[in-house]
């Protein structure tokens, strides 16, 4: 299996079993399953990795980029804007609600805080723009660099950054493989005017 066919397949994969779960278990479950089992370690390693889906991990890689390959840098910028136009877009029109309320609706009075990441609330919930952001990068990265190594840690880490969300009771699993959708199409078509219009000139 090629490299770009194993990260379009787990992307897929991620999409279909976070909508499957989400519509068999009602938005609330697998939340709830989650707080459950939270762990001291798993608490750090979302903390943290929910930051590649800010704009620590464009400003990383763009700035990488710069000094290389300039065209590069430029897309990753373009990525950056067209997520935060596309997010910014979606969330007004749906305006759905944040975990933290639909828990305390359902009377639930489990623990929601991880750390000292704040706890979310208001109508800003679909889709993830944190989810839709990791997908554009890494989908983006993956689509350059097709190499089985780059796929599998590119896929790692996207899928990282839209359980950490959830994790962090700031989305529901239907809100980042949304974003993820989403986010993959924009990282595929911001690659494809790369290579079709800039790559050569």
């Amino acid at each position: 299996m090629s490299a770009w066919r194993i990260f379009v397949t787990g992307t897929i994969a991620f999409v279909v079993l976070s909508l499957s779960i989400s519509l068999i278990g009602g938005h609330g479950q697998f939340l709830i399953w989650l707080a459950d089992h939270r762990t001291i370690a798993a608490d750090y390693y979302f903390y943290y990795a929910t930051r590649l889906g800010e704009e620590y991990g464009f400003v990383a890689i763009g700035i990488f980029f710069l000094f290389r390959q300039w065209r590069k840098s430029l897309m990753i910028a373009v990525l950056g804007l067209t997520v935060t136009v596309v997010t910014y877009i979606l969330k007004t029109i749906f305006q759905f609600q944040r975990p933290s309320l639909f828990l305390a609706e359902m009377g639930w009075e489990g623990p929601l805080a991880v750390l000292d990441y704040p706890v979310l609330a208001g109508y800003a919930s679909f889709p993830s723009g944190h989810s839709m952001a990791a997908w554009a990068l890494f989908t983006f990265m993956a689509a350059l660099y097709r190499k089985p190594v780059v796929a599998i840690g590119c896929l790692f880490l996207a899928i990282s950054v839209s359980m950490s969300r959830v994790y962090l009771m700031a989305h529901f699993l239907r809100d980042v493989a949304v974003g993820a959708a989403i986010g993959f199409a924009i990282g595929y078509l911001i690659y494809y005017v790369y290579d079709t219009r800039l790559k050569t000139r």
